[in-house]
């Protein structure tokens, strides 16, 4: 079991990195003019990413004692989007939980998540602010993890390509993928082993709100210009995907359009969930002035990506010492 593991030193190294890495990003963020918001971990469907079928429910009660159904927030951004109209930069630390019903090697139900939102840059700067905090991680880790690849990602600027250019680099070298498909694993790998192993943003993914089965979907809040997204993932050498980030859309009408396209809407309905748990946030959205960007890094992607440059095959169960996997569940 972990705990005995841990007595007996096992993921001592482990704690220091994290210690170190996590000190760093806060570091970067007050440097940067980034206000520190301490976000809810029980929420509405407002705390959920694309796809609310991983929400973890937990129930509440309301003051005539009737049950209430909450769930464990995955993602703090709409709540950040709101704290921005008063103080521009704000980032938060915390947990991000998941309901995975499938156990494997590149998923937690609960991990640490780093947000950030700011209403002074678009997407290139979002990218510029994304790979300047992870390279601040990656320059703490340098003193306990020695590494000239790791060098390489303090040094050198991150790759930059399009989804579009994604997939035609990905099909020149013989993988069978076609646009609109989603990334897997494989081909994010691929990707980055492609373009000098180096950490690489793919940029404008497709924006059909009602992808077929396989295909890209992406939360119905970022903004569309024309048929792609003004977003971008960061995907890691050994890792895969780590942070996702995007333009939000600034206007509530397109907001809400676009949110009763999106299969979110379906999920909640088929579930019995009112969809007007997200009014608040279309008010926010009416009530303010423009758009927001930000992003969400999974900071433990970022410890295993160092790890991995260490030893080949390293999970992400080895980047935190109690990882919550139905695995390694106690009671």
């Amino acid at each position: 079991m972990r705990h005995l593991d841990i007595l007996k030193g096992e993921y001592a190294q482990t704690t220091r990195l994290r210690s170190k890495m996590l000190r760093a990003a806060r570091e970067w963020f007050e440097e940067n003019s980034f206000l520190e918001i301490c976000v809810p971990h029980i929420t509405g469907a407002t705390g959920s990413c694309e796809w609310f079928p991983n929400a973890m429910p937990v129930t509440m009660y309301n003051v005539q004692g009737q049950e209430l159904s909450m769930f464990l927030r995955q993602t703090g951004q709409l709540y950040l989007e709101a704290f921005t109209h008063v103080h521009n930069r704000v980032f938060t630390i915390g947990p991000s939980f998941r309901q995975e019903r499938k156990v494997t090697n590149r998923h937690l139900c609960e991990f640490t998540l780093i947000e950030f939102e700011g209403r002074d840059f678009e997407l290139d700067g979002l990218m510029n602010l994304i790979e300047s905090v992870v390279k601040r991680m990656y320059r703490a880790a340098t003193g306990l993890c020695p590494n000239a690849l790791l060098d390489n990602y303090c040094a050198l600027p991150f790759n930059r390509v399009t989804y579009a250019e994604a997939i035609s680099t990905l099909k020149q070298r013989g993988y069978q993928i076609n646009y609109g498909d989603d990334l897997g694993s494989k081909e994010e790998l691929g990707l980055c082993a492609i373009l000098n192993s180096l950490p690489t943003f793919v940029t404008h993914y497709p924006a059909d709100p009602r992808p077929k089965e396989g295909g890209v979907i992406k939360f119905f809040s970022m903004k569309r210009s024309a048929s792609t997204t003004l977003c971008c993932d960061l995907l890691l050498p050994h890792v895969g995907e780590s942070v996702g980030g995007a333009v939000r859309e600034g206007s509530s009408e397109k907001c809400r359009t676009q949110f009763c396209e999106s299969y979110m809407y379906e999920h909640l309905t088929e579930r019995g969930v009112d969809p007007a748990q997200f009014d608040w946030y279309f008010d926010v959205l009416a009530k303010g002035e423009g758009q927001s960007a930000g992003c969400g890094i999974g900071f433990e992607r970022v410890v295993q990506s160092v790890l991995a440059l260490q030893q080949q095959g390293v999970s992400i169960k080895t980047a935190v010492e109690l990882p919550r996997s139905p695995e390694y569940l106690v009671p």
